[in-house]
């Protein structure tokens, strides 16, 4: 009898045991679908310094000539490539982008994969919350996009993204460039100074900007 009435209370303290754990594993299952999947955040915000190079124009009758290489940005990459996966390129004042037709002028990256486009708002730049993708411009055979080589936009208009005084390239606040990058991802940027701070470096062309890039390909909103 005795030996019955222990077997059964061991019987009955696993089963108690059981459903005890059992409880326990159910509630943890239960939080662990309850529990939100975790926010991942695909804003990007940086600030560039003195990015490209000094480069000095040819003087001609019509004016200085600028010649040489690009300098192609990233901003998936954060920083300059050397492929064809560039977003934006600098020269100068000019500026291009790594989506429509190339000029004559045989400096100019390839843009065989590129999809980037770019329109200039005036605005500040914590405002400036989503992209308005009808006055997204490319780069055409006669003209940038946005900015030539005294950065004026093509029509002397919305593309003016500096004063250029005495000698003297500076950019206005407020013009903020709204870019679609090559692979349809999206960014903002405000160019702050154009010189770095080699006195020697006359004509400037070193760009320091900040830029709210957007990871998440086809999402407008920053």
């Amino acid at each position: 009898m005795k030996t019955t009435m222990k077997t059964t209370m061991k019987t009955t303290m696993k089963t108690k045991l059981f459903l005890s754990m059992l409880t326990i594993a159910i509630g943890f299952t239960a939080c662990k679908k309850d529990s939100p999947d975790p926010v991942v955040d695909t804003i990007i915000t940086e600030t560039v310094t003195e990015f490209g190079y000094h480069a000095e124009p040819t003087m001609t009758q019509f004016g200085p000539v600028y010649t040489g290489d690009y300098t192609k940005f990233s901003f998936s990459e954060g920083g300059q490539v050397e492929g064809d996966d560039w977003d934006i390129a600098f020269r100068s004042t000019h500026i291009i982008v790594n989506g429509g037709v190339a000029s004559s002028d045989t400096s100019e990256p390839s843009r065989s994969s590129g999809n980037a486009a770019i329109y200039i708002i005036d605005n500040v730049m914590a405002d400036v919350t989503s992209v308005d993708t009808s006055l997204l411009m490319q780069d055409g055979e006669l003209s940038s996009a946005i900015i030539n080589d005294l950065g004026v936009g093509a029509d002397g208009g919305p593309g003016v993204w500096c004063e250029y005084a005495n000698q003297i390239v500076t950019p206005i606040s407020g013009k903020i460039l709204v870019i679609r990058t090559h692979d349809n991802k999206y960014a903002k940027m405000e160019i702050t100074d154009f010189y770095d701070t080699d006195p020697a470096h006359i004509y400037g062309g070193f760009y320091t900007f900040n830029y709210v890039y957007q990871s998440e390909e086809g999402n407008t909103t920053f």
